[in-house]
């Protein structure tokens, strides 16, 4: 990997989390400056302005949301281990720091609601990712008879991710763990009382 290229992604990964923890407008260019140690005149050589660099910041960090949820389905083998191995990817980002500031698709879509459209998009496609990914293992769990053929698949993965969601910025916003958890175990009575088929 060529130094210029080592050097843009050390920008982005450097604003991703500032951009997490402060949000767009809460995050100054200067502060992206002294967080990644490259000067101004570095920085313009990789992006033409915050808003690149935002937009390549919250890239990044979906990206490692969707890797972290790739290697938690490895070890999995029904729909319903896979569905709480998710919820446990967004227990892990709360209590262990995983990707600073907490979600970032969360965060965006709070942030960017109406003042920046561009990042309102983003989050926009990533949230549709994260659906149909979900999806996939709702609809394989109707077609494998794991789960009950009347449910509506994304009916139900609105109610996950809402929950999630939910747990996630109640934990952010009390600095306590407690509430990703318990919206975690409500998924799981949700998955076993209204999902399964038995």
């Amino acid at each position: 990997m060529r130094k210029g290229q080592i050097t843009k992604e050390h920008i982005i990964r450097e604003s991703a989390a500032l951009f997490n923890t402060k949000g767009y407008t809460g995050a100054s260019l200067s502060e992206i400056i002294d967080r990644s140690g490259v000067r101004k005149g570095g920085i313009y050589n990789h992006f033409e302005n915050k808003d690149e660099i935002a937009l390549a910041a919250f890239d990044y960090s979906v990206s490692r949301i969707l890797d972290f949820l790739s290697k938690a389905l490895e070890n999995t083998t029904s729909s319903k281990e896979r569905l709480l191995a998710i919820c446990d990817v967004y227990v892990d980002i709360i209590e262990s720091h995983t990707l600073e500031g907490g979600c970032p698709i969360l965060n965006t879509a709070i942030e960017s609601d109406d003042g920046h459209p561009l990042l309102k998009e983003r989050a926009q496609q990533a949230m549709k990712v994260f659906i149909g990914r979900l999806k996939v293992i709702v609809d394989s769990g109707i077609n494998n008879k794991e789960f009950r053929n009347n449910i509506n698949s994304e009916q139900v993965c609105t109610y996950i991710i809402a929950v999630i969601e939910g747990g996630v910025m109640l934990s952010k916003l009390f600095d306590d763990s407690k509430y990703i958890r318990h919206c975690v175990s409500t998924v799981q009575q949700y998955i076993d009382g209204q999902m399964l088929n038995v």
